[in-house]
């Protein structure tokens, strides 16, 4: 019977041992780990205007602020909604651009909820401003006056000319934003506002009737928002 107890204390004290080394290791693993420090994404809605934007993302001080940087660039090839735009200065046929957008972004807040491999919380709402620029290059072919001299006199003729336009637009962009963590995955949902400034030739803004949030001429205020989708590392 005493055998039988001794055995018995000597498996549970085994039992214990056990437990206690693997919650030893389990705490020593939660301590060393270390939040991802950056983050890499694209916003795929950037498509429907011909245009491609990745999202860079980088935590400032081991903080809950990052510093986001959102280089974008435009190609279009051949437009073929040329002659139904009702906007004379942004029509084009083949167009080219590039921009940036800059962030300064803050979690305002996380959920308990954490992702014990990369120590991210599951899902956090955030905060962030900062300003934006595009420029664009428009071509389009037109029948342009070419004057020539005959006899003395000047006269003008009709040839068709590749006219080359530029678009720049200035602004800024405050968003709000649901971000959720899978691990390393991310995938975030914001909403917000935007401020542009379309300027042409000489930098003057481009005045027209009929510029929608969508055509390159616009200048206003337009609701900015979407999806975007990466990962931390």
């Amino acid at each position: 019977m005493k055998k039988q107890q001794f055995t018995l204390v000597l498996i549970l004290s085994f039992l214990i041992i056990g437990l206690s080394t693997s919650m030893a290791q389990k705490d020593s693993l939660k301590t060393t780990i270390v939040e991802p420090q950056n983050a890499l994404s694209f916003v795929p809605q950037y498509a429907i205007i011909n245009g491609i934007r990745i999202d860079y993302e980088r935590r400032i001080k081991n903080g809950d602020q990052w510093f986001v940087i959102a280089p974008m660039f435009f190609i279009d090839n051949s437009n073929p909604y040329y002659y139904n735009d009702d906007s004379n200065y942004s029509r084009y046929q083949t167009m080219t651009g590039i921009g940036v957008n800059l962030y300064y972004k803050n979690i305002v807040y996380k959920s308990n909820k954490m992702n014990w491999k990369s120590g991210l919380p599951r899902h956090s709402l955030y905060l962030q401003a900062g300003p934006s620029f595009q420029h664009f290059s428009l071509t389009n072919s037109e029948e342009v006056a070419v004057p020539f001299i005959d006899n003395g006199i000047t006269y003008f003729q009709f040839d068709e000319q590749d006219i080359k336009k530029p678009i720049n637009r200035f602004g800024g962009v405050v968003d709000v934003g649901w971000q959720l963590a899978f691990d390393r995955f991310l995938l975030d949902l914001y909403l917000g506002v935007a401020m542009k400034y379309s300027t042409g030739e000489g930098g003057v803004i481009i005045k027209t009737s009929y510029s929608g949030w969508t055509q390159l001429d616009y200048s206003g205020i337009l609701l900015d928002g979407g999806l975007r989708v990466g990962m931390f590392f």
